[in-house]
Formats: structure tokens, C-alpha cells, sequence
């Protein structure tokens, strides 16, 4: 029993570590006033680039952090200051976990070197890429249809990478047209789970799949987050026996919330819009925003969790029952914290997209 519970507790040590210490390394690469960065910041949801920076003319890369994410813009590539083979082994390209391409123009010789530099790299580390044509918008021929100017761009790159397997997402940051399925394949790719679970987190909700998504992340995560508050029972709360770590379970809370998008400014905006059902929601999300409000919170509850009934969670914490009992509250917290965010995002996603409907019926 004993190297039973050593064993729980070793591997949920490790996930914590694991996930604490994880940054998911991120390329983007491809052609000035393609628009990499309104593409990137499309996914995040957030301005984290400067449009119109092209690092293409620069001999730096221009790295922005989101998260865990590490977004970094190279420089162009197969130039005479940046020889393809020099450029790759100078700024680390194959080191990166997930690549993302962007062109809005004709392809050169050098961009098929790195389609098969991104195949190579995927094949033997599972690292994916994605081709993005974007500017969808702009695509146009008096004398043929877009679906024929598509399938030519694809065949472009197809014969680039000297193969017919790659995919082309052709996206528009203006309209919004593709970004729904490109976040959808990053999510669906072979990516490690911890990394995927970072980029889950990072990325915009955009439907009630992206926050079921985000939903899924955060519970998968509470047992790690209740043996970080519970395993070093640092903080005994005065009159009831249970053990906690209110530093991490506030570490906790701001992660949850954050995966969600709900910062202070974004619930303050939202309660007052979405009537008293959104209010009710954004005070129960906002009771956790302090260390002073968790402990508000933990106090209303902690004497139903300092009992030996939850000796089942002994496993992860070892035998001190106010860890135990750390332990199991906080599960059933973060559980709540989580379902409250999860419907006040939920809330806030369908007032947008009704907002959105209204303006352009207008």
C-alpha cells in the first residue's frame, strides 16, 4: 500500500511539474505584409503583434510571450545575409513545437525548403506545421472563380513540398473565414497533451466547443491543482481542521479564469449587459479575485471537508487528514469555480455573437 500511495503521489508531483515548467514553442514564419501577426493575434483573441512589423527585413526575430506560449517571428529566410541552412541552424528553427506559415503572394524556391524541412521535423518529432494562404479576401481573377484560383495555390504548394498530403488553410482576418478550422486542427494535431492543454487555454473561445474544450482542460487539471494546495498543508485555517496552500489555490483561480478570458475589466463590462443572471454569475467568479475573497470562501465551507470520510483522497496527500481534507475541498471548489466561469463565458460568447448579428443587420 505503501509504494501504491508513493507511486500516485510521485506521478501527480510530476504533472505538476510537469505543467508548471511547459512553454509551448511556437513559429511563425512566411511572407512580409502576409499578415502573420493579425493572423496570430486572431487565434489568441488578442493584440499581441504589431501589424505591419516585418521581422523579414530585420535580422532579429521579434518574440512575444501569451501565457505559456512563446510566439516567436522570424526573419526572412534564403537571403544572402540568412543562407537557408544558416538561417535554420542561427535561429534554432528545428527546436520549435508547432510551426505556422503564412503567405498571401506567389511561393519561391526557398518556401518549399521549408515545407519539407516542416515534414521532415514533424515526422520525426511530431511537431506539426500549418500552410495558411491568407488574405482570402484578396484572391481574385475577372476570368476565373475563387474554388479555381484555390486549387491553384494548392497545387503551388503541393509542388513545393514535392507531395499532395498537405493541407492549405485559407484564412481572412477581415471576414474570419477559416480560422474556425485551422484552430480546430491545431487542437486535433499530434502535439504532447501538456502542450495542447497550454494552447486550449491560450487560444479565444469562438463557440461553445472552444469553451468545452477549456472546461475539459481545467478538470483535467484539478487533482494537480489540489495536491499543490494540499500536499505541504501550509496554511492551517483558524477553527476548522483542514490544511491548505492559499497561495496555490489562488495560482488556481487566476489560471482557471484566465483560461476562460475573464479578467477583472472583461467581468466588470459584462455583469452590468447581462442582466441579473450575468451579475449573479460574475460575483461568484469575482469572490475568488483576492486571496482575502478565497478565504472568505474556504471558511464558509472548510468545516463540512475536515472530516475522515474523504480518507479516499489519502493516496495522493499521504496521512495528515487536514491535508486530506485540503485535498477534497479543493476539488469541490475548483470544480464550482470552473462551472461558474465556464457559464459566465458561455453567457458572454452568446451576447457577442447576438451583438455581432444585430450590427449587421443594421
Amino acid at each position: 500500500m505503501v509504494n501504491y500511495q508513493e507511486d500516485l503521489r510521485e506521478q501527480i508531483k510530476r504533472k505538476y511539474e510537469e505543467k508548471e515548467h511547459t512553454v509551448v514553442k511556437i513559429a511563425l514564419v512566411g511572407q512580409p505584409g502576409a499578415g502573420k501577426s493579425s493572423v496570430i493575434n486572431k487565434l489568441i483573441g488578442k493584440n499581441i503583434f504589431k501589424s505591419g512589423v516585418y521581422t523579414d527585413t530585420t535580422v532579429k526575430s521579434q518574440e512575444v510571450s501569451w501565457r505559456d506560449l512563446r510566439i516567436v517571428d522570424l526573419p526572412g529566410y534564403d537571403t544572402k545575409r540568412f543562407p537557408f541552412e544558416d538561417w535554420c541552424k542561427q535561429f534554432s528553427v528545428e527546436d520549435y513545437d508547432l510551426y505556422l506559415f503564412v503567405f498571401a503572394g506567389k511561393l519561391h524556391d526557398a518556401d518549399g525548403k521549408l515545407f519539407k524541412k516542416f515534414k521532415e521535423w514533424n515526422q520525426s518529432r511530431k511537431h506539426p506545421y500549418f500552410i495558411v494562404r491568407n488574405k482570402e479576401d484578396d484572391i481574385w481573377d475577372g476570368e476565373r472563380t475563387l474554388e479555381e484560383l484555390k486549387k491553384e495555390i494548392i497545387e503551388d504548394v503541393h509542388s513545393k513540398v514535392g507531395a499532395k498530403d498537405i493541407k492549405v488553410y485559407f484564412t481572412s482576418c477581415k471576414t474570419g473565414t477559416g480560422f474556425k478550422e485551422l484552430k480546430n486542427d491545431i487542437l486535433a494535431s499530434d502535439i504532447d497533451d501538456v502542450k495542447k492543454g497550454k494552447i486550449i487555454a491560450a487560444v479565444k473561445a469562438d463557440s461553445i466547443k472552444d469553451l468545452d474544450r477549456k472546461r475539459a482542460k481545467c478538470l483535467d487539471d484539478i487533482n494537480v491543482y489540489a495536491w499543490a494546495t494540499a500536499v505541504n498543508a501550509l496554511n492551517p485555517i483558524p477553527g476548522v481542521d483542514v490544511s491548505f496552500d492559499l497561495a496555490a489555490f489562488y495560482k488556481m483561480a487566476k489560471e482557471i479564469r484566465e483560461s476562460f478570458g475573464l479578467d477583472e475589466t472583461v467581468i466588470e463590462k459584462y455583469m452590468i449587459v447581462l442582466g441579473p443572471v450575468g451579475k449573479q454569475l460574475a460575483d461568484k467568479v469575482l469572490a475568488y479575485l483576492t486571496k482575502e475573497g478565497i478565504m472568505w470562501v474556504i471558511k464558509q465551507v472548510a468545516g463540512k471537508y475536515a472530516t475522515k470520510q474523504f480518507g479516499k483522497y489519502i493516496p495522493f496527500v499521504g496521512q495528515a487528514v487536514a491535508a486530506c481534507a485540503g485535498f477534497a475541498m479543493t476539488k469541490t471548489l475548483g470544480e464550482y469555480y470552473i462551472d461558474n466561469c465556464f457559464e459566465l463565458a458561455k453567457e458572454i460568447l452568446e451576447y457577442e455573437v447576438m451583438n455581432s448579428k444585430d450590427k449587421m443587420k443594421k
